[in-house]
């Protein structure tokens, strides 16, 4: 097997499956490993952690056909070091001996044979449905930062996916705070109700973001452990995370006494500020609501913060406090929108919505405050 390319075409297409590389493949030497193969007028690359998968096509030059499992840190290291003009020649030998040579530098690198890497399935497409790639890139990004990142709760480390009565909806909740986003431009085969683990959702988003075109579409297979995620030539596969997602609809309020129309940008950098007096984990930012004006106050052992922002309240005087990141989250998600804030009172949830964004609602529990 030979191969000819460029060095950035090499780099662009081994960081798309690059993501998948984690502690837990430290301690099984192969899952070190990435596996290139010929296919199609280039090569598939594929890596694995067992628990999610995701295969590539770089399109380059190949001369004769032939498979290897190449060590996935020191490949990378070899190319973001070679010359940026030289073009890449990389050969592999009967004894999976691959040598990479560019320009004068030579290096050889020790493989192994394809048959010792996890065989990954196919994307199942007999229950599988379509959805366009951007549309599904800001459901993940405008949710995703909701979910868990404790092990402890494992069905939280994921994201609901959910198709009911012609609607989809993305969930995401830590137990302190839920993203809803819902749409009605997907039709899928039947109604169903699953958890995709953060991880792969967050390699997808990265993947949507940067590798695909307006127009493009994912095609979404779903069966009874696994969800497959296939753009093109590449593919994104993992297994759902097994548990009950919570009853999240309870907590959705059902009512308001007050509705302010905040400006995202200039929150965003009062809570920013606020947010360097606060302790790190217990910290609070309260926002007290007065007639015309937002009072934003945070303090830690050695150190306090106010600040005022101008607003349209003529409602009685209100405060409430939240864990600044949870805001910040939420303002970055919205962007140059505007926030909608509804409240009931100090100690139950608020809900938060993006201007313009009526698919999309954020429910943020309150801190209690001294």
């Amino acid at each position: 097997m030979k191969i000819n390319s460029n060095r950035e075409t090499l780099i662009k297409g081994i960081q798309t499956i690059q993501a998948g590389v984690s502690s837990k493949t430290g301690t099984i030497p192969i899952l070190q490993n990435f596996l290139m193969e010929t296919e199609d007028k280039g090569v598939k690359v594929v890596f694995t952690d067992l628990e999610m998968a995701i295969k590539h096509h770089i399109p380059l030059e190949i001369k004769g056909e032939g498979s290897i499992t190449v060590p996935i840190k020191k490949f990378m290291e070899i190319l973001q070091n070679l010359g940026a003009d030289s073009p890449v020649n990389i050969a592999v030998d009967e004894n999976n001996r691959i040598s990479i040579l560019s320009g004068k530098s030579r290096f050889k690198l020790g493989g192994t044979p394809k048959n010792d890497y996890p065989v990954i399935p196919d994307l199942d497409e007999s229950n599988s449905f379509k959805i366009p790639a951007k549309l599904l890139g800001e459901m993940i990004t405008s949710t995703i930062f909701s979910a868990s990142t404790e092990d402890d709760r494992h069905f939280l480390n994921g994201l609901l996916w959910k198709f009911e009565k012609d609607t989809f909806s993305l969930v995401a909740t830590d137990g302190r705070r839920l993203a809803i986003t819902s749409t009605k431009k997907i039709k899928a085969k039947k109604e169903f109700k699953v958890i995709v683990p953060s991880k792969i959702l967050g390699e997808l988003a990265g993947y949507l973001k940067s590798g695909v075109k307006d127009a493009d579409e994912v095609t979404v297979g779903l069966s009874s452990n696994q969800i497959g995620f296939k753009i093109g030539k590449t593919v994104f596969i993992s297994r759902l995370v097994e548990g009950n997602f919570p009853a999240f609809e309870q907590i959705i309020p059902k009512t308001h006494e007050m509705e302010i129309l905040l400006n995202a940008e200039k929150l965003m950098a009062v809570t920013k500020r606020a947010a360097i007096c606060c302790n790190e984990r217990s910290g609070a930012v309260k926002y007290t609501f007065k007639k015309d004006a937002l009072v934003v106050n945070s303090a830690s052992q050695s150190m306090d913060f106010e600040d005022e922002l101008e607003i349209d309240y003529k409602g009685k005087e209100f405060q409430i406090s939240f864990n600044p990141k949870f805001v910040l989250d939420i303002l970055k998600a919205a962007g140059d929108s505007d926030i909608t804030a509804e409240f009931t009172s100090p100690a139950t949830p608020a809900l938060l919505r993006v201007k313009g964004r009526e698919d999309l609602i954020y429910i943020v529990m309150p801190l209690r405050t001294q």
